[in-house]
């Protein structure tokens, strides 16, 4: 059953990337933070932004933030905007992407911090903690093996409100 939903949800991401994207819209709700990773070496706002409008077509970058192996913290879509990162689970969530291939590699100490940073202030700023998710808690083996869950999830609640 689990490889079934697996590849039903690879299925839709592929084909997600290739259809066309709905118009922006303000998202009506925020309930969640989705977490992926680039799967590149390096990379970042602009770079990823272009991959998404030049050969996706989309209008804009598909993620909300993009958190640099430095732990810089760059902008993407529009926060008030429906990301383009989850297919089918966009319109309630922000999605933040990490620079890095976490199949073989470990997200920085410096990556962790910026998204304990930022979940924390998310959480403040729409009064309520936001669920944590990866985007292989959907359908996808996206962020990797070696961002530790478990961990992740536990530095992203320290000092919740």
């Amino acid at each position: 059953m689990w490889l079934l939903l697996w590849l039903q949800g690879l299925l839709a991401d592929v084909l997600g990337c290739f259809l066309s994207e709905e118009p922006m819209v303000e998202r009506k709700s925020t309930n969640r933070i989705i977490y992926h990773h680039s799967l590149t070496k390096d990379g970042n706002a602009t770079s990823i932004g272009r991959w998404h409008t030049e050969h996706n077509g989309w209008e804009d970058i598909g993620y909300h933030f993009v958190i640099l192996k430095n732990g810089e913290k760059q902008e993407g879509r529009k926060l008030s905007l429906v990301g383009a990162h989850a297919y089918g689970k966009n319109a309630d969530s922000i999605g933040v992407c990490l620079i890095g291939d976490f199949r073989t590699e470990y997200p920085t100490e410096a990556q962790i911090e910026t998204c304990v940073k930022l979940q924390h202030a998310l959480n403040r700023y729409y009064s309520k903690n936001l669920s944590i998710e990866f985007h292989r808690d959907l359908y996808s083996p996206c962020p990797g093996k070696m961002l530790c869950r478990k961990c992740f999830v536990r530095r992203l609640k320290e000092g919740d409100i």
